[in-house]
């Protein structure tokens, strides 16, 4: 098994940072549905639960965005669906890096500060009740936005696999 990406299939790392965000990211997306589900374990700890699964995403994405640098040109899209391929996944990195920091706004201007698995990262302070809802507002748009774009993501893989038969879905597996 290569750890590295190579021209023909995305490595063990690739692999194991791709699917344990999507796994996550699920997670968060559907987390209003999770704090619903799990409402005897307060708000307060589920509130804190995401943001801390918030923080370990955006800290996947910088590794990820990373190790996609350090592995350039292995793996290239047919030249055909380049500018495509490009697109969706800039969009998807795009919003995996907004939402998180309108998060992290909206817990600043809320005034509750961001903690890390009890870990301490931004501290209580002051009420920006601006900040908050404009951060909130764009943080649930943002979410929306990026559902689609996960969607795009799984009719794109689906038609390579099932209508062209590239073997994209391969690739990834």
């Amino acid at each position: 098994m290569n750890v590295l990406d190579t021209r023909y299939r995305y490595g063990a790392v690739s692999r194991a940072i791709h699917w344990s965000m999507a796994v996550l990211l699920v997670l968060m997306l559907g987390s209003d549905w999770l704090m619903e589900a799990f409402e005897g374990l307060g708000e307060a700890q589920l509130m804190g639960l995401h943001k801390s699964v918030g923080v370990l995403l955006l800290g996947l994405l910088v590794f990820r965005l990373a190790w996609r640098r350090a592995n350039r040109g292995r793996l290239e899209a047919p030249e055909h669906w380049e500018w495509a391929s490009r697109l969706g996944h800039w969009a998807l990195y795009g919003m995996m890096v907004l939402i998180p920091a309108t998060g992290l706004l909206a817990a600043m201007g809320s005034g509750h500060g961001v903690e890390f698995f009890g870990l301490p990262l931004i501290s209580p302070g002051a009420e920006i009740e601006w900040l908050e809802d404009a951060a909130e507002e764009t943080h649930e748009v943002t979410a929306n936005l990026l559902w689609l774009l996960i969607a795009g993501h799984v009719v794109a893989v689906l038609a390579h696999q099932l209508w062209l038969h590239d073997r994209t879905l391969k690739r990834m597996a």
